[in-house]
């Protein structure tokens, strides 16, 4: 855990730079770079994705901060202020990854671009910038998980969120207030895991699509399975993490949100799979494929 990642002095003035702000800020503008170099080596016009990507992004952090309104009220009811406060607290993950998808979706719509491509080339993008910020969130010591005997558990020191959350639920006992703490589960780097695995499997369909003859892999499928494991995964990696007490989100909700986009992005992922033309059909149309 180190929430401060570096302090240095320029001109007199002493400067920090934060693990959680300073890595999420790195994990937006990776996520935009590397998604517009990789649309543009697919053939796309670089500044239209670029404008697409940043776009979304900022719609994105905007719709992050309007879901954690909607389903946390209590915090900002006690301090309106906070709602305007760009300070990178407060923002939930999946109301932001909705809503700079669909803005995403309307902005190729209004640029001309081909919105399963520019889907598919997005996904290295979102999975950097997934692992940058949870990376961010380890060093910060938030977003922790609940305890676990497991090898690779996470031993936070005192005075930490994780160690606050075991004083206040008694899962360290009476040991907790002298400092002692209990490992608990890296559900940030269980995060990290996830989003690079999936990506490799995005990617590998991806060139499965450009260089196989046989087995074409439909535009926008690298993109599906990567959203579709990637809220599976959520769903699970959800029960192994620490809720806070005081939270106002009934447990049942995110669960249930995972469970109907899971529902929603299987439709059209299968939608899209029913698209591949049989073999043997005329050649198989590759207008509708990813044949780059």
């Amino acid at each position: 855990m180190h929430p401060t990642l570096v302090t240095f002095s320029i001109g007199g003035h002493q400067v920090v730079l934060r693990s959680y702000t300073t890595f999420y800020e790195l994990a937006f503008v990776a996520a935009v770079v590397l998604a517009t170099v990789i649309a543009w080596r697919r053939g796309l016009s670089w500044w239209r994705a670029l404008l697409t990507f940043a776009v979304a992004l900022a719609i994105g952090i905007g719709g992050a901060r309007l879901f954690d309104l909607a389903v946390s009220w209590g915090p900002y009811a006690k301090k309106p202020g906070s709602i305007y406060a760009f300070n990178l607290t407060g923002f939930a993950l999946d109301g932001g990854l909705i809503l700079a998808v669909i803005a995403a979706a309307l902005l190729a719509r209004l640029f001309h671009l081909p919105l399963w491509r520019l889907a598919d080339s997005s996904v290295p993008g979102i999975a950097a910038g997934l692992v940058l910020m949870r990376v961010g969130c380890l060093l910060n010591g938030c977003c922790f998980g609940t305890v676990t005997s497991l090898p690779w558990g996470v031993q936070y020191p005192p005075g930490s969120k994780a160690w606050e959350w075991e004083v206040a639920t008694g899962r360290s006992g009476l040991l907790g207030f002298l400092g002692g703490m209990k490992p608990v589960h890296p559900t940030q780097v269980y995060e990290m895991m996830a989003a690079v695995v999936l990506c490799g499997v995005a990617v590998w369909l991806l060139r499965r699509g450009r260089h196989s003859g046989r087995g074409v892999v439909m535009q926008g499928v690298p993109f599906l399975v990567f959203a579709l494991g990637f809220t599976v995964f959520r769903l699970g990696n959800y029960f192994m993490r620490a809720h806070l007490p005081g939270s106002t989100v009934p447990f049942w909700f995110y669960p249930a949100l995972y469970a109907v986009t899971t529902v929603v992005i299987g439709c059209v992922l299968a939608w899209r799979m029913s698209l591949l033309p049989l073999p043997g059909l005329a050649g198989g149309d590759r207008s509708a494929t990813d044949a780059g």
